[in-house]
């Protein structure tokens, strides 16, 4: 079950979007628990990040649906946030608290399914990731089943893989298996798994630091390219607001 958070002056408003919230679910077979919250002012702060989704209405008295979004980023929170506004030009400042987008009053049924189906879509990669998994490893003459959770990096080398494992304690145990790294990313990337060059795959949850072209591991110090620094500087600083890296 999902949580849904409404916040809205407009009792009228908050009232269409719980119904809708409710014709979705009943259609697409996902259930929900929904809250009502007449404005932002009287709001506690902790009732709305306990939610997974809070749609939000920015123009409102007192505190603004913009800054209660800041308010709720500076928390730490990642719930997801879908602004519903009468004033479009806000929207160019959705990227400063990753929005995941805005509906435009009023409310049409095909903008709401639209942000609900992205909104179920990112959960269900986040339940992923933290819920970790496992994966089948082919080595000579046998099947190795591996806890993603358990995998520190992976490394390409002449079209072998070698996936380092820091799950039973240092020194990592190292599988090697035939296989190209697009294949691993693939399988990997839902996880959290992120390239820091061409020849490497990395859980972020393993990173203590990056300091200049260099990625800290257990035990390891890895190269960062050029190319591939940028987006996994970026993935690796989301990871830490999000909590993701210090799941492991």
């Amino acid at each position: 079950m999902y949580k849904v958070g409404i916040i809205d002056d407009e009792e009228s408003a908050c009232a269409e979007l719980e119904r809708m919230v409710s014709d979705y679910g009943k259609e697409k077979g996902v259930k929900f628990s929904v809250s009502g919250f007449i404005g932002a002012d009287d709001t506690s702060l902790d009732n709305i990040v306990a939610n997974d989704i809070v749609f939000l209405d920015i123009e409102m008295p007192g505190m603004n649906g913009m800054e209660l979004a800041k308010k709720i980023r500076g928390s730490g929170s990642d719930v997801i946030l879908i602004f519903c506004t009468n004033l479009q030009q806000f929207a160019l400042n959705g990227y400063e608290v990753d929005a995941l987008g805005f509906i435009v009053k009023p409310v049409s049924r095909h903008s709401f399914d639209f942000f609900m189906d992205k909104a179920i879509k990112k959960l269900s990669r986040k339940e992923k990731v933290r819920g970790g998994g496992n994966i089948h490893i082919k080595t000579v003459g046998s099947h190795r089943c591996v806890g993603v959770n358990d995998i520190g990096f992976v490394e390409v080398r002449r079209h072998k893989l070698f996936y380092h494992i820091y799950g039973n304690g240092a020194p990592a145990e190292v599988i090697q298996t035939r296989g190209s790294m697009q294949e691993a990313e693939n399988e990997l990337a839902p996880f959290g798994f992120v390239r820091c060059s061409i020849g490497y795959l990395v859980n972020l949850g393993y990173v203590s630091a990056i300091k200049g072209n260099e990625v800290y591991l257990p035990e390891t110090v890895l190269f960062v390219s050029r190319n591939y620094k940028k987006r996994f500087t970026e993935a690796f600083m989301r990871s830490i607001a999000t909590g993701e890296a210090d799941n492991k």
